[in-house]
């Protein structure tokens, strides 16, 4: 397998630490949690705040939009917080292993050819100690 595609320790312990964590502080306001105007708020204080004063008809229709406009920012806020717990690993993939892998490509193109792991040890493939 190419050094490339061999993921460092170190990232992989930086990433569970960092996924545990923002999971652990998102997780209880994942379910319900909108953001508006700058501030967390649950969706059913947003859709009270709306049309908690509106009675008959016009309450209706404005708990219908409201409900509607609110399961939009709901989505979107829980796609955030995705993209925020999954941040180490889409870096990991949008920034380290790009540059990885051109800077493998320009080695190959160099001639710079590494050798086997066997040969840099200094023991021939088949000798056992």
């Amino acid at each position: 397998m190419s050094s490339a595609f061999q993921v460092p320790s170190y990232f992989v312990i930086l990433a569970l630490v960092w996924i545990a964590g923002t999971t652990a502080h998102i997780y209880p306001q994942f379910k319900n949690a909108i953001r508006v105007d700058g501030k967390l708020t649950s969706v059913a204080d947003y859709i009270d705040e709306v049309c908690g004063q509106r009675v008959g008809p016009a309450a209706a229709a404005c708990l219908a939009e409201t409900g509607k406009h609110a399961r939009v920012l709901l989505r979107r806020e829980q796609g955030k917080s995705i993209l925020l717990i999954d941040a180490p690993l889409l870096g990991y993939l949008l920034v380290y292993l790009p540059l990885c892998l051109a800077y493998s490509a320009l080695n190959r193109r160099q001639g710079a050819v590494l050798p086997p792991k066997a040969e840099l040890s200094g023991v021939a493939v088949g000798d056992v100690g």
